[in-house]
């Protein structure tokens, strides 16, 4: 009898582990859904820019001592080409404009004040690093780089034994910071501000002044708005 009670319960447990296992369900593994990252920022770019700008323009006599500071200011507009590298939420890249200026002012000569100077910036154009985050489809960046632009400083009326003005190539730096908008895959906009300083640049003896020369120097604040096409 011990021998069947032992049979019958071991045949139970059997048939019961059987039917446990038939009611376990094999359910599919999750699927991870992979979504959008947001605007890729990596790529080549180009587009067109316009400025305000407003500073100071100073002219110094080199033996004299004697400065001449007019204001300066004025609008740009130029073009922009580029490129941008984007690594995780961090953008990296290099890019360059070239505008035409009508930044402008005058003074009277502080050496002799019944003459007129005035400083003329004719052309602007930089090149720099841009370093940013990347939220989506906004781009908080800021700027550094080199910075050139082509001036023209002229006395009026014309003085007796003078060019009367002088031409040429300023070399210095700039910094900025600004935010761009992605509107499209293809297209953004964006504001930024620019400091830029021009360095120095001497006027020979007998073009601004009879007998010395005369050291330039002319710095900006720029206020900018733009678009670029990216590519």
């Amino acid at each position: 009898m011990f021998k069947f009670v032992a049979v019958v319960a071991v045949s139970l447990l059997a048939m019961g582990s059987a039917q446990a296992a038939d009611l376990i369900i094999n359910e599919p593994i999750a699927q991870v859904a992979f979504t959008d990252a947001g605007f890729d920022w990596t790529g080549f770019y180009a587009g067109l820019n316009g400025a305000y700008a407003s500073g100071q323009a100073t002219a110094v006599g080199s033996v004299t001592g004697v400065t001449t500071s007019p204001s300066i200011s004025g609008g740009l507009i130029g073009g922009t080409v580029g490129y941008n590298a984007q690594f995780d939420s961090f953008v990296l890249g290099v890019e360059g404009d070239v505008a035409w200026s009508g930044v402008t002012g005058s003074t009277a000569c502080s050496a002799n004040p019944i003459y007129d100077c005035r400083g003329t910036l004719d052309w602007l154009g930089t090149i720099k690093a841009r370093a940013g985050v990347a939220v989506d489809s906004v781009l908080f960046f800021g700027t550094a780089g080199l910075a050139a632009g082509g001036t023209t400083t002229t006395v009026t009326p014309a003085a007796p034994g003078l060019t009367n003005n002088f031409s040429g190539v300023m070399t210095g730096w700039t910094v900025g910071a600004g935010v761009e908008l992605a509107v499209t895959e293809a297209i953004s906009i964006k504001a930024e501000y620019a400091y830029v300083d021009l360095g120095n640049l001497e006027a020979p003896a007998g073009t601004l002044s009879g007998g010395e020369a005369t050291n330039l120097s002319a710095i900006n604040h720029l206020a900018k708005v733009g678009v670029n096409f990216h590519f």
